[in-house]
């Protein structure tokens, strides 16, 4: 029972360092086009469509004015555009352009690489191996969340 206690540690330990050093990795080569919120209110718009001011900043839980501070300097630098409601002009939407997509996508291939760096130590099997226990861990996750309002 130690052995397994001391054997969990090692496993925790391991894996808030592995994901907390990625975490750095993939934050450090996305601030550098989106910094700060700009990243989550891009990546907002990328999985859900043109989005109303309102509606980014409840979802992502940051004030009306952050909000439109971070996508002022996106539309500015092209990554973000404003459209305008084609049954209520008065309506305002955020919608990532092309060049947002674009620029995403290099960064993710370079996240990706850099990855695949790290674990290229991996065969396929273990991969896969990988691949089971995180969708395993995530069924988990989503049960746990619905069953104590986490």
């Amino acid at each position: 029972m130690a052995e397994e206690k001391e054997l969990f540690s090692r496993f925790e330990e391991l894996f808030w360092q592995v994901t907390r050093s990625m975490g750095q990795i993939w934050k450090k080569i996305f601030e550098e086009h989106f910094p700060g919120s700009q990243s989550h209110l891009v990546f907002m718009l990328e999985r859900r469509g043109p989005q109303r001011m309102s509606e980014l900043a409840e979802a992502l839980q940051l004030t009306a004015g952050a909000v439109t501070s971070a996508s002022d300097k996106l539309i500015e630098r092209g990554y973000v555009a404003r459209t305008r409601d084609k049954n209520d002009r008065r309506v305002v939407y955020l919608e990532i352009t092309n060049k947002g997509k674009e620029t995403i996508d290099e960064l993710r291939l370079k996240g990706r690489k850099t990855m695949k760096m790290v674990f290229a130590h991996l065969s396929e099997e273990d991969l896969q191996h990988f691949i089971e226990l995180f969708e395993e861990a995530s069924v988990t996750i989503t049960t746990i969340r619905k069953d104590s309002d986490v």
